[in-house]
């Protein structure tokens, strides 16, 4: 199991990773249909759910699952 001060690190990195995305989004750098953009999002879903987890804090991991799972529909409808 990793150590509650890696986990922590893990969920800040999902926190920039999202936070990336939507002001990259915002300032026009990046469109919604971006492969980038999308997959900021599911990395940053990922790390947000394993500190999530760790902490035994479940919200955060049901909302996660979610915004993970838009991207992940998303690639997959832009792929196709």
């Amino acid at each position: 199991m990793l150590r509650r001060s890696t986990t922590e690190k893990i969920g800040w990195l999902g926190v920039i990773a999202i936070l990336a995305a939507y002001i990259s989004l915002n300032f026009g750098f990046l469109s919604p249909k971006s492969l980038v953009y999308l997959i900021l999002n599911i990395a940053g879903s990922l790390c947000i759910i394993t500190d999530a987890l760790r902490q035994k804090d479940y919200q955060p991991v049901v909302l996660n699952i979610i915004w993970a799972a838009v991207a992940v529909f998303s690639i997959i409808k832009a792929l196709s």
